[in-house]
């Protein structure tokens, strides 16, 4: 059975400082998975590092959210959907997740 790709848009307005200090921060200069290592189970840095071999990738962070709004929402989401980040009325970003 073929599993369907899902586009996920995420708002995130990049007018908000908090925002974009977190998008300069993770999006604009890829994380180093090394130097996140204590957030992160050993597993999950291996795996990252057999996707991405150069050590670090793009990498934004989903929070559950008020009464766990987004929860459902991250659930269904699969490697290979696409992520497209929204704010101010416009697309700014997007990709594939792993």
């Amino acid at each position: 059975m073929t599993q369907l790709m899902r586009i996920v848009m995420q708002p995130a307005r990049r007018s908000e400082k908090v925002v974009n200090k977190h998008y300069e921060d993770t999006i604009a200069k890829p994380v180093v998975f090394d130097q996140n290592a204590h957030l992160l189970e050993p597993q999950v840095i291996s795996r990252l590092k057999e996707l991405f071999p150069k050590g670090a990738a793009q990498m934004w962070g989903v929070v559950p959210g008020k009464k766990n709004v987004n929860v459902s929402r991250i659930k269904k989401m699969s490697p290979g959907d696409w992520v497209f980040f929204t704010g101010d009325n416009k697309v700014y970003f997007g990709g594939p997740s792993r």
